[in-house]
């Protein structure tokens, strides 16, 4: 049976109402099925795959419980939200209602291929859009399976059931783990933001096409993590690849990439020889996607070259990507695994304890438990084995003799521009080029523009195709490629004053850039703008200069014509440099610094293990677990003490954990990323990949930036008015936006951060490499993760660190640091400030009695004071006013001393940060 033809039988086994009358719940799954004309679903087309489903999510139940849905608990913390009474019986008939009207649209769907990737990706979008009830709206996407153990939505069990292969009592099934690599290095070579931003979405694509033979095989729902329910590359494959409409679909969001570098599946196969079949002829396809975007970045460019000539090409990209897998079946011969069969992996004593829990299960549990009952000891098995894998490292780079690329350092010179008299070249021997005779290709100008390679610069094959890969993708992906630019780090810098010149001087700024774009006519000058300016102040591409020419050390002769490879007569740059100045006497001059911030997740690796999963009795409904015989709970506790090996009796992992944890992942991505850096704030993202962000931000927005994705991790935000806030109070782990809870990490999810503030002429590579080391730092600091580290590099060369804690008692450490900021402008609106120039006093003070131990009030005090002489008031001030503005000042500045532990150069070096982003040099 094909994969579609099972999904449709299986997603149908359960009503999706189903809480709301359980003991109804099949017939109406029978019915609601017949209205997408899907007929003769008989028990044994779902009944293993269910059994397996339930065995992993609720088999710690004794029989004969019940329990109407009065409550949502959070699957990842001890958190719930209790849910209101409805009235069952309108609540099934406005279902039905919904159901009957949205499967008429299911009617023209061609065959059952796409009518299941539809059912999948648009029901329940196709259903949220009716419901009218706004108190059912809220819950939708969280109604549970089973209202005993609400913490798994039916969307789960139902993903989870149709991604387990089965055939009446004999499953065959095998969790499949894939990854493609290396990530820092790859991402990390840049010269360019396109470099850096192309490399990270080569890498989630790359990754995506390795999926699309798992999706084809097994469909969307065998892929556990990353969920791919409306991840744009997927919604890419459903629109382009299989004719569907898909609901809620931007293309724009293509751009931005969100599948990690690695994906676990459940595949329906246990045959060595299949899976080995599969992963290479996922490699295979992985490796032709690159050969094929090469040949086609080659056509375009018009660069005809022989069979021996692409060789010199396809030799530097055959080690790219590395490609790791592994598989553990679900069956040894004709029998489903035991826990025995797992012994290389653990300890005897680790599987005595598990069977121990497993007889229990057998003897005290609603459901005899099955295959789905060992799954966390499968997937520990399979992290175990590739990190094994790994150690097998058998990609060597070969080494080349010759000049080495400009951008990686480690592969010979293939592409160069000698000067800027030349057109760029195609090297054929290196050695020979640079060393001795000519032996080059010449090339189009034209198709080989100064946006992708400068005067002597040369490119590597593989790092030519991360500067040129937009080509294939205009050609390949979406037309939204064509041309594109992503915002320079001059453009990111200067996003703050564009939005204060045009509000406040617009016509000379207008008339700036049309001017230099008649004098340098060079189309590639023209860049999209960072989205909040393109959405709220409505600049387009074709109106917006770069945004380094903004920047007067850079309106000179020998800069334009190395840059751009354009001559300009002095009487025009003295033209362009007098309306540039007009903008700065109105405005004021960019601040030349931006920032790049990488936020991580604290230890995501024991949450997909199931190390940090809270304690069993939150699994359950409260009710439940109060009434739950007192023997029962005893010995389940103690079962699970002793699996644990520690006092706490936390809960198994199943695949419906990690499907939550996956869809808590995907929603802060998708949801709640994007709208915090590109649509609040002056900020764009470079990916968003889950647990994984990173992202260049305006200074003027890097605080609100930071802490908004900082507690939205945890959900604990509020969407207010259009906008995302900081809630601290809220630490249910849902998160209410449009009128629908979406899950969310939770509380117990930290996550931290690095944050480099450069000047924008700082080498990118320098810039990437920094922010890597300083978010390791940010984790590793104290021994304690759930921290943020900022790094300023002045262009001078002097570096500062500083670093904290997220919260100090209940108040924001980044809300703290943007009022000292602020205190410290002296462009205030309101006149009043504190001159930073204190800060070095205070620092060579104590410099010098460093080794002399202080009370915190002879600190303070001697703080107070230096601050008290740094304040600069506004004429006919009250007395009263100044010594407020001073106590306040005064109250944040220790708190930030004294609760960060009192450390006097980490304080400093805080301030100088704070005050330096309001200047810059």
């Amino acid at each position: 049976m094909s994969w579609y033809e099972d999904f449709l039988k299986k997603f149908f086994h359960d009503s999706i109402d189903k809480p709301f009358n359980i003991p109804s719940h099949e017939q109406r799954a029978k019915e609601y099925a017949e209205f997408f004309g899907i007929f003769k679903i008989e028990k044994h087309d779902y009944d293993y795959s269910d059994r397996i489903a339930s065995c992993m999510e609720r088999s710690l139940l004794p029989k004969g419980i019940q329990q109407t849905f009065t409550e949502i608990r959070h699957p990842l913390s001890d958190e719930k939200i209790e849910v209101k009474d409805f009235e069952s019986n309108k609540v099934l008939e406005k279902f039905k209602s919904i159901l009957q009207q949205i499967a008429l649209n299911y009617e023209k769907l061609g065959d059952n291929e796409q009518k299941s990737l539809s059912i999948w990706r648009n029901l329940l979008e196709n259903i949220k859009e009716k419901i009218d009830d706004e108190e059912l709206k809220k819950y939708f996407l969280l109604l549970p399976v089973d209202t005993r153990i609400p913490d798994h939505s039916i969307w789960e069990h139902l993903k989870i059931t149709t991604a387990i292969r089965s055939f009446e009592n004999f499953q065959n099934n095998s969790l499949f783990l894939f990854t493609i690599g290396p990530v820092k290095s790859f991402i990390s070579q840049a010269r360019k933001t396109q470099d850096f931003y192309m490399a990270s979405f080569i890498l989630s694509y790359l990754t995506f096409i390795a999926m699309e033979e798992v999706i084809e095989k097994y469909g969307p729902t065998s892929i556990i993590y990353p969920d791919l329910y409306k991840q744009p590359l997927m919604d890419w494959y459903l629109t382009k690849k299989k004719g569907l409409s898909v609901k809620g679909f931007d293309p724009e969001s293509i751009i931005l990439p969100t599948i990690p570098n690695r994906f676990v599946a459940i595949i329906g196969t246990t045959n060595e020889e299949e899976i080995k079949k599969l992963a290479n002829y996922m490699i295979e396809k992985v490796k032709t996607e690159i050969k094929n975007a090469m040949e086609i970045i080659l056509n375009e460019s018009e660069i005809n070259l022989s069979y021996d000539q692409k060789k010199i090409l396809e030799t530097q990209l055959s080690d790219f990507p590395q490609v790791y897998w592994v598989a553990i079946p679900w069956r040894k011969g004709n029998n489903d695994l035991k826990i025995e069969d797992l012994k290389d992996f653990f300890t005897d004593e680790k599987l005595s304890n598990w069977k121990e829990l497993y007889n229990f299960a057998t003897e005290k549990g609603e459901f005899t438990p099955n295959i789905g009952f060992l799954y966390q000891l499968l997937y520990t098995s399979l992290e175990k084995s590739m990190g094994s894998r790994k150690n097998l490292r058998e990609f060597q780079q070969k080494e080349e003799a010759g000049r080495k690329c400009s951008i990686c350092g480690e592969r010979n010179t293939v592409f160069y521009r000698k000067d800027e008299e030349s057109n760029p070249i195609l090297i054929l021997d290196n050695l020979k080029f640079f060393y001795g005779k000519n032996s080059f290709i010449k090339l189009d100008d034209k198709k080989i523009s100064y946006k992708i390679l400068v005067e002597k610069e040369g490119l590597c094959a593989l790092c030519f195709l991360k500067r040129t890969f937009d080509i294939y993708l205009e050609k390949v992906v979406d037309n939204i490629f064509k041309d594109f630019s992503f915002p320079s780090t001059a453009e990111v810098a200067c996003a703050d004053f564009k939005e204060k010149a045009i509000k406040e001087a617009k016509e000379n700024f207008n008339k700036y850039i049309t001017e230099f774009l008649r004098i340098v006519d060079k189309e590639y000058l023209k860049v999209e703008p960072l989205p909040k300016l393109k959405k709220s102040l409505e600049i387009k591409k074709e109106n917006n200069l770069e945004g380094s020419w903004f920047y007067e050390e850079n309106l000179i002769e020998k800069k334009i014509k190395k840059e751009l490879g354009s001559d300009i007569k002095q009487n025009e740059l003295d033209k362009l440099n007098k309306y540039l100045e007009s903008i700065h006497k109105k405005v004021g001059k960019p601040n030349p610094y931006y920032a790049v911030i990488y936020l991580d997740g604290d230890n995501m690796g024991k949450w997909l293990s199931g190390e940090l999963l809270p304690e069993i009795q939150n699994a359950y409904n409260s009710e439940v677990w109060n009434n739950l015989p007192e023997n029962f709970k005893k010995e389940l506790i103690e079962r699970l003490k002793k699996l644990n090996q520690e006092n706490s009796a936390k809960k198994t992992l199943t695949p419906a954990i990690h499907s939550a944890i996956s869809t808590a992942l995907r929603n802060y991505a998708i949801e709640l990323v994007r709208t915090i850096v590109e649509e609040e704030h002056l900020g764009k993202l470079i990916f968003a990949g889950g647990d994984d962000v990173m992202a260049f931000v305006n200074l003027k927005d890097l605080f609100d930036v930071m802490e908004k994705l900082r507690w939205a991790f945890s959900g604990q935000i509020k969407c207010e008015n259009g906008s995302i806030k900081v809630d601290l109070s809220n630490t249910s782990g849902f998160v209410l936006k449009d009128g629908v809870y979406y899950l969310t990490m939770g509380k117990e999810a930290t996550c931290s951060m690095g944050v480099v503030i450069a000047h924008y002429k700082e080498p990118l590579k320098i810039v990437i490499e920094k922010v890597f080391e300083i978010k390791e730092k940010a984790k590793h600091i104290d021994k304690e993760k759930n921290k943020f580290a900022i790094l300023l590099m002045k262009k001078s060369g002097e570096e500062r660190i500083g670093f904290a804690k997220w919260s100090i008692d209940n108040d924001l450490t980044t809300d703290i640091l943007k009022k000292l900021k602020d205190w410290m402008d002296r462009n205030r609106k309101e006149k009043r400030y504190i001159s930073d120039g204190f800060i070095q006093k205070f620092k060579i003070e104590f410099s010098k009695l460093k080794q002399i131990s202080f009370s915190e009030r002879i600190i303070n005090t001697e703080l107070k004071r230096l601050v008290k002489r740094a304040y600069n008031g506004i004429p006919r001030e009250l007395k009263n006013e100044k010594e407020k503005f001073i106590k306040d000042f005064m109250e944040n500045a220790i708190k930030i001393l004294w609760e960060l532990g009192g450390d006097i150069d980490n304080f400093i070096n805080l301030l100088e940060i704070a005050s330096f982003m309001n200047k810059g040099d």
